[in-house]
């Protein structure tokens, strides 16, 4: 009894952490629908035929967890991509197919061995390849860039304004340069005359003011 009690428990652990993921996936609703059995016939005494149904809701558990781990890695590769073809055509502006020629023709190579994984399902390939891509470009393109941009935050004691935004190190480190932002932005304020009225929520493009390469909307847990 103790036995199927854990096993039970073990399957619904796992179908509440990954289930959020994988609601329509075939393999969790057949872990439900065993796990659902396997409770019903531990209720009702029969532990023999409540052990098989857990532990045929155990293999369809795991079928489903690899099907997570997969999206994941689709996920995450996806999202390399975009990066990492965004890096090359920034370095390709400052001139890196000249200036930086080795580094550039190699992530060129790099770039298209990562398209070609992914387009083989081959994710954690494509992963590797666009981090070289990434990483080769490191010298004309940081691998953490400052954001393009900002959502205003409504922060006690110091709100958003163009002032204090231009300010933050990540954007430009420099309140002088608030009228590049309202400049930017202007069309899209409630009162494109007024670039004292900000509201927390809107999300404001952030200029290159020195040439430098933007990418994605600020992040507060991210480093840059």
């Amino acid at each position: 009894m103790i036995i199927v009690a854990i096993v039970i428990a073990v399957v619904l652990y796992w179908i509440v952490a990954i289930g959020a993921s994988i609601s329509e996936n075939p393999n969790y609703k057949k872990a439900r629908e065993m796990n659902q059995k396997a409770q019903k016939a531990y209720s009702g005494g029969d532990y023999q035929q409540a052990y098989e149904y857990a532990e045929e809701a155990k293999a369809h558990t795991a079928k489903a967890d690899a099907y997570v781990t997969m999206l994941v890695q689709k996920n995450k590769a996806t999202t390399l991509l975009y990066q990492s073809s965004k890096r090359i055509e920034a370095a390709k502006a400052k001139g890196a197919a000249s200036s930086f020629a080795k580094q550039y023709k190699q992530s060129l190579a790099d770039m298209d061995i990562a398209n070609k994984t992914y387009a083989a399902e081959d994710y954690s390939k494509s992963i590797e390849y666009s981090n070289r891509v990434i990483d080769g470009l490191t010298v004309v393109v940081p691998r953490n860039p400052p954001p393009k941009y900002y959502k205003v935050r409504l922060i006690k004691g110091r709100r958003d304004c163009f002032w204090r935004i231009a300010e933050y190190k990540f954007i430009y480190n420099n309140p002088w340069k608030w009228n590049v932002i309202y400049d930017a932005n202007r069309q899209k304020l409630n009162e494109p005359d007024n670039p004292n009225l900000v509201f927390p929520g809107q999300v404001l493009m952030i200029p290159s003011a020195n040439g430098e390469y933007r990418e994605g909307t600020y992040d507060p847990k991210k480093g840059y």
